[in-house]
C-alpha cells in the first residue's frame, strides 16, 4: 500500500486538518467507552497518523470500532472534533482499498448502503447487506430478531425521503469533492 502522501490527504478531509491541533494529552483515550478494545487509543492513533505511519492506522480496528459517541469530542482540551477524524480515517482507509478484518467495518459498510438507498434508516435493510458479508452472525442473531419482530420493533417498510433524488445528488457531489485534489 502506498502511503506517502496520506497525511496530506487526511489534512485535505473535512475533520482531518484538527489532527494537528492535538496535543497527546489523552483525555480522549481515557474517556471512550471503546478503548478497551481498540488496539490503539485515538491518541495513539492520532500520534501514527501524523507521524505517517499508515500501514498501522490501517491495520488498527480503533477507526472501525468508534462508537461515534462522542464523549472524547466533548472532553478534548483542544476542542478537536475527534470523531469527525475518525470518519476521516475511515474513508481514507476506503479509498486506498483497505478493508479491515474487523466486522464493525461491515456494519458500517451496510448502513452507509442501507442509508444511501433510501435516505433513511432502515434497520432490517442494514442488517440484510451486513449478514450478506458476516452470515455466521445472523445465526447468533436470531431469537433476538424474532423478539424485535414480536414487540413492533423491526420496520419492514420504510419510506424514501420526498426527494430522493435531491439526497442522492448531495450524495454524489460529497464524493466528487472527496476525489478533489
Amino acid at each position: 500500500m502506498e502511503t506517502k502522501g496520506l497525511l496530506e490527504k487526511l489534512l485535505e478531509m473535512p475533520g482531518g486538518e484538527q489532527i494537528l491541533k492535538c496535543i497527546q494529552c489523552g483525555t480522549c483515550t481515557g474517556s471512550c467507552p471503546m478503548a478497551q478494545i481498540m488496539d490503539y487509543g485515538p491518541r495513539k492513533l492520532f500520534a501514527l497518523a501524523k507521524g505517517g505511519d499508515f500501514e498501522q492506522v490501517f491495520s488498527s480496528n480503533t477507526c472501525w470500532i468508534c462508537a461515534s459517541c462522542y464523549f472524547c469530542t466533548v472532553r478534548c482540551p483542544r476542542g478537536i472534533k475527534i470523531t469527525d477524524i475518525m470518519y476521516a480515517l475511515k474513508r481514507l482507509a476506503q479509498a486506498q482499498g483497505y478493508t479491515p478484518k474487523e466486522k464493525s467495518a461491515y456494519v458500517y459498510q451496510a448502513f452507509k448502503e442501507a442509508m444511501e438507498e433510501k435516505g433513511r434508516l432502515s434497520e432490517l435493510k442494514m442488517m440484510q447487506k451486513y449478514y450478506m458479508k458476516v452470515p455466521f452472525d445472523a445465526f447468533r442473531n436470531v431469537s433476538l430478531g424474532l423478539k424485535l419482530l414480536a414487540k413492533g420493533r423491526m420496520e419492514f417498510k420504510v419510506e424514501p425521503l420526498q426527494n430522493l433524488q435531491g439526497f442522492k445528488k448531495v450524495i454524489e457531489k460529497a464524493r466528487e469533492l472527496e476525489e478533489q485534489p
